[in-house]
């Protein structure tokens, strides 16, 4: 059948797909939008399209398509009504959030907490949201960190490891001026051993529990925040 190019342009705004591939779905649909639209959606990648139209995250395209039952138009709907296609603004206020607890062994011999904050309480509800600060909590239990990140360290604390890491090299009597290099790599080591974000994933050594915070940033869209931390084992 004849496909005019005002069907085509329609087409193309509803599914954000090629004018090529828009011409052929009417045509094998006989012209009826919806077929047109669910003969897109099986033959080009649905998230990629509703990524390109709404410049939402593509975490946040994923859980707006199964929000909606895999419908495209009322998946772009939902993005733009809850902000999505918004971009992330790191500074804006962490309003809400969770504490979660992991208890460990049968014995119960050890606690680790985590408070983990993010911007509203549609996040704080997520189950991926909730599973993402339970790794975290697992993590602070299996590899108990001092701190947070670098960040959450005192600069008195930063001074002394400086100043210890500093007579280390000179007692192992390096050249005077590979000491920086040499105290820098100290620093990165203890860092990595002693920072929740720095450390790796005891689960997957190939990402650090950075990566994971960075990814579920992006799934939910907005900023995420881990607080505090605490380790609790039983007489220490």
């Amino acid at each position: 059948m004849s496909v005019s190019i005002d069907d085509i342009k329609k087409l193309r705004a509803k599914t954000s797909a090629g004018m090529g591939l828009c011409k052929e779905a009417l045509s094998k649909s006989d012209g009826d939008m919806k077929k047109a639209i669910e003969y897109i959606n099986k033959r080009s990648d649905v998230i990629g399209r509703l990524h390109n139209l709404t410049g939402a995250k593509i975490g946040l395209c994923k859980l707006a398509l199964e929000e909606t039952g895999k419908d495209f138009e009322k998946s772009v709907e939902l993005i733009k009504e809850r902000g999505w296609d918004e971009p992330i603004e790191p500074d804006c206020e962490i309003g809400n959030g969770v504490i979660e607890t992991y208890l460990h062994g049968v014995d119960q011999r050890l606690v680790s907490l985590v408070e983990v904050g993010c911007k509203t309480d549609f996040v704080a509800k997520n189950d991926e949201f909730k599973s993402f600060v339970h790794e975290l909590a697992l993590q602070v239990a299996a590899m108990k960190p001092k701190f947070v990140s670098k960040d959450s360290i005192p600069k008195e604390k930063i001074a002394e490891l400086t100043d210890m890491f500093t007579k280390e090299a000179q007692a192992e009597g390096k050249p005077k001026n590979m000491s920086p290099k040499i105290v820098e790599g100290k620093m990165n080591k203890y860092l990595s051993e002693n920072c929740l974000l720095e450390q790796k994933w005891f689960k997957d050594e190939s990402k650090t529990m950075r990566n994971l915070l960075d990814e579920s940033i992006t799934k939910m869209g907005e900023p995420l925040e881990v607080r505090r931390i605490l380790v609790w084992e039983f007489g220490k």
